[in-house]
Order: C-alpha cells, then structure tokens, then sequence
C-alpha cells in the first residue's frame, strides 16, 4: 500500500537496496539498525479520510513501530545464542528480520526457535504432524541424546545434530498470502504466529499489541 505516502507497493519494493550482509546486527559495518520497516512511518500521525480508514492505518502504523523497537530477550536459540556465546542477546523482531523493508535474514544463519519442537509451544498445532526421532551420540561416547522434533531442518543438508530444527526465517513481504505459517504449517493465522512468539520470547504484549502487529503484517 502506498498511499498518503506510505511505501508499500511492488514498485517501492523494485528499489530497494540489498546485499548479503546487509544490516545484519552482528556485522560491525555498517551499524545494525532496528528500523527496518520504514514502509508506514508516515501513517503514524495520519488524519486524512474516515475514521475507519485513519484508524487501520494507524494501527499498522503501530505494528511497524512494535516489530521495529519492541525490545526482546532473545535466548536459547541455537544458531543464535550458542554461536555468540551470549546467553541473552538483547534484541529485536528485527535482530533476524533484518534486510529492510523485506524482513528475511540477510545472511544464511539457520535458527531453531522452538517451532520444530514436538512439544509445540501453544498455540502451535503439530498434532497432525510426523515426529521424528533422532538419536545423537554424546561427546563422551557413552550415550545419545533423543531428539523429537516435526522438521529436523538444516540438518538434513548438514548431518550434524546441532542443526536440528534450525530452519532459515522467511521473506516477509507477501507474508498474508501463505497460511499456514512457519516451515511445518502449525500456526494457522498470524494472530497464532504473532502469540507464539509472545509466549516463547515473554514479550508481554497486550492483545491491542498483537492485533497491531497483525495489521502490520498483513499489510505487507
């Protein structure tokens, strides 16, 4: 959507600068930046048309600012946490949705936030799914390590047991249009996706934060 200069819009989209690396927050140079979404900026103090239309926009306006500069503890992510040796990183949605204005992850770091977990964090809904059950000798040679997981992602490639689960974050233009959500489909809505993440990184956020954060992502 592009209108009352907002950025939306496949053709504000076309240019729109990229490169591997680019913007990613453990890169030196150049700085990291957690405005990653500039696309509604200017729908934050929006009073033109009905207050229908004023207030969505708005709303959408809001979400961008929640996925932008909402802190985040970000831990016990592998790929993440294990690999920076920080047991808390203090971060942001777009910590990992980072190229700007698109939302992936700008360099290829697969990362397992607990969706591929068999003991799904709710509202997540692998009832439906195969489990798979990977058996991982321990270091020491004297034991395994079970793992149960509904995707075991990266490490099908790699074969390391310390990939399981680790999947790469999506593009999140266009993101309204492909429900269900995640690599294993198990949020049905974004409203499930948005409460997952509620709930696995304790965000607190109030149910007007959420339905801010789904305009936001539906409007991509």
């Amino acid at each position: 959507m592009d209108g009352n200069k907002a950025g939306g819009g496949p053709a504000n989209l076309s240019t729109q600068n990229f490169f591997i690396g680019i913007n990613d927050p453990f890169i030196a140079s150049p700085p990291f930046s957690s405005e990653v979404f500039t696309l509604y900026q200017a729908w934050q103090n929006i009073n033109q048309g009905t207050s229908k239309y004023i207030a969505q926009r708005r709303l959408i306006a809001q979400g961008a600012e929640i996925f932008n500069n909402r802190s985040i503890a970000i831990a016990g992510v592998a790929g993440l946490n294990d690999v920076t040796g920080a047991a808390t990183i203090n971060g942001f949605c777009t910590t990992c949705h980072d190229s700007p204005n698109v939302g992936n992850h700008s360099v290829s770091a697969p990362l397992n936030i607990g969706v591929t977990e068999a003991a799904a964090i709710a509202p997540l809904d692998v009832a439906d799914l195969p489990i798979f059950v990977l058996r991982c000798n321990t270091s020491n040679f004297f034991g395994q390590t079970v793992f149960r997981t509904t995707d075991p992602g990266r490490a099908l490639v790699s074969g390391k047991c310390a990939d399981i689960g680790k999947t790469k974050g999506p593009i999140l233009r266009g993101l309204a249009a492909r429900a269900p959500f995640f690599h294993n489909g198990s949020a049905a809505t974004l409203k499930d996706a948005v409460t997952f993440y509620n709930n696995r990184f304790s965000m607190s956020l109030t149910e007007q934060d959420k339905a801010a954060l789904v305009a936001f992502l539906n409007s991509l």
